[in-house]
């Protein structure tokens, strides 16, 4: 059986936190779920004493010394950095970096069934050619750390493929994964959307689509899951609760969700 964790990444909303980490537990007995904290420094001493106590149930925490503008655009190096300071004491197989605004709302076994334990998890994968009017790949900032990404992964690992982006809410990494890329100075370089795809390439691990999200541009799916910040209505996360074969994972989630 796949030992599974949640490192759980939190930056306000106290009440909705423990609504989500509640139902995490609810639907995963046994589910081990590790605070990760990357917000302002104004809500710091909120979060070491949400953390610390039983306040959000979790079973274990860690703030980030970054700001909380780093923190966003850079999770995947801060869930590096809770690697090695946590992480690389636990025993799991397969952790799963979950947003407190993502809701799942079936257990992490049938959420993540299409992504065996070996291999990351992530959502959407597209080349660049194909994604179209994407905000990070505006503006002259952008740009340029796009260029400077693509010519060190072209120097350090002889990367010859195009770079490939992916939405950021949800991802699943194995163990193995996650301590070699913890190992690796990763430049801070475009953003985690960009970095994920490319760097489970390079480490040489397979990358499988968690399915939360069935086409790039799309109003349909944008009102299910989408990573530009459209609030999903409590009401959708209803309907497709009832329904067999409707959706089980739901970003951004915002408030907290009566699913009677």
């Amino acid at each position: 059986m796949t030992r599974r964790i949640v490192v759980f990444r939190f930056d306000r909303n106290p009440l909705v936190c423990r609504d989500r980490i509640r139902g995490l537990r609810r639907l995963n007995p046994g589910l081990r779920v590790f605070g990760l904290y990357g917000g302002e420094g104004g809500y710091r001493g909120w979060a070491f004493r949400a953390g610390s106590r039983p306040v959000l149930g979790l079973d274990g925490f860690y703030a980030s010394s970054r700001d909380g503008r780093w923190n966003w655009k850079n999770g995947d190096l801060a869930l590096a950095a809770w690697y090695r300071a946590v992480g690389h004491r636990l025993d799991f197989d397969v952790v799963h970096f979950v947003e407190w605004d993502l809701v799942l709302i079936d257990s992490l076994e049938r959420v993540y069934a299409e992504v065996p334990p070996g291999a990351v998890g992530l959502t959407l994968c597209t080349p660049l050619s194909r994604v179209g009017d994407w905000d990070w790949l505006r503006g002259e900032e952008n740009l340029r750390e796009l260029d400077n990404l693509t010519t060190y992964a072209r120097e350090r690992f002889a990367y010859v493929d195009e770079l490939q982006a992916c939405l950021g809410p949800g991802p699943c990494f194995p163990r193995s994964f996650l301590a070699d890329y913890a190992e690796l100075d990763v430049p801070e370089m475009g953003h985690d959307e960009l970095r994920m795809p490319l760097f489970a390439k390079v480490l040489g691990y397979p990358v499988v689509d968690t399915g939360f999200r069935r086409a790039w541009e799309s109003a349909d799916e944008d009102a299910v899951f989408n990573a530009r910040g459209i609030a999903i209505a409590p009401s959708t996360v209803r309907s497709e609760a009832r329904k067999p074969d409707g959706r089980r994972a739901f970003h951004p989630v915002r408030v907290s969700v009566d699913r009677s």
